[in-house]
Order: structure tokens, then C-alpha cells, then sequence
């Protein structure tokens, strides 16, 4: 009899140690699948701050190849976005909204649409977008910030690749 209950409580210690490692286990491969998927976040969303910078700094870099229907209102001052520019940038502002910050692009979409500059439709035809008084200014403090989550992104992504999952964290 005193075999048999001896038996009993090792099964029983055996089944609890079984259970304690197995619910371990579990809870271990939930954290490394969460913070897998934080990490993938983390790129995707560097990678679009990387691509609407990019896009910034490719709008800053535009000059018409006609000097002459080029307006301008100060050469360091003025911005030209061509329509097909502006609303790329609407789109992918809508598109990506939920891994770019809010704020930021709000702001600068009210700030652009501030200093836009109101041609007759022929010369914007002309011209092939619009002109932006100051926009200049707007865009490059646009892609400073851009640049700015960028790095602070990175660091976060850095930080939180180099932490370790133990079994009892």
C-alpha cells in the first residue's frame, strides 16, 4: 500500500512539473512571437519613414527643365510639387497611416496648404503643378523630422532586439 501511494504522489509531483514546464514553454514562445512581431513593425514602419523621406527629398531636388515657366518667388523660398507629387504624397499618407505618425503629417499638410499660391488654371497647366510660397522651408523641416523618427526609431529597434527572453520573464 505504501508502494502504491508512493507512486501516486510521484505521478502527481511528475504531472504538476509537467504542467509548470509545459505552461512555461507556452508563455516563452507567446513573448518571442510578440516581440517578432514588434520587430516587424518596427521595420516596416522605418522602411515607410525611409520612403516618404526619400519621395520629400526627391520634391526638393525638382527644377523644371523650362526656366521660363518656372515661377518663382525667391530661389531659395520656393517649392514646386507637381500635382501628381501632391496627391502621391495624400495617398500614401492614407495608405500608410498606421505606420506614420498622425500628428506630423497633419501638420504639414495644413501647413503646405497655407502657402499654396493661386494661379489661373492655364498657368498651372503650364507650369504642371502648383507652387508653394515658402514650401521650401516646410519640406526640408518635413524630412529633418522624418529623418529625426527615422534614427529614434532605429535606436527603439536596436534596444529592443538586444533585450533576452528567459523562460521566467
Amino acid at each position: 500500500m505504501e508502494v502504491a501511494v508512493a507512486g501516486f504522489i510521484g505521478v502527481l509531483i511528475g504531472a504538476l512539473l509537467v504542467m509548470i514546464t509545459f505552461n512555461l514553454r507556452i508563455r516563452y514562445d507567446e513573448r518571442k512571437d510578440q516581440r517578432r512581431r514588434q520587430l516587424e513593425h518596427k521595420v516596416k514602419e522605418i522602411e515607410t519613414l525611409i520612403q516618404l523621406n526619400k519621395k520629400i527629398n526627391e520634391i526638393l531636388q525638382k527644377r523644371p527643365s523650362l526656366m521660363e515657366e518656372y515661377v518663382s518667388f525667391d530661389g531659395f523660398d520656393d517649392c514646386y510639387i507637381t500635382i501628381d507629387d501632391f496627391a502621391y504624397l495624400q495617398s500614401f499618407a492614407a495608405q500608410n497611416n498606421f505606420y506614420l505618425p498622425s500628428y506630423i503629417l497633419e501638420e504639414f499638410f495644413k501647413k503646405i496648404a497655407q502657402r499654396k499660391v493661386i494661379l489661373s488654371p492655364d498657368e498651372t497647366m503650364k507650369i504642371g503643378g502648383y507652387a508653394y510660397k515658402g514650401g521650401r522651408v516646410i519640406l526640408e523641416h518635413f524630412s529633418d523630422d522624418l529623418t529625426e523618427l527615422i534614427n529614434e526609431r532605429k535606436n527603439q529597434l536596436q534596444s529592443l532586439s538586444g533585450e533576452t527572453l528567459t523562460y521566467f520573464s
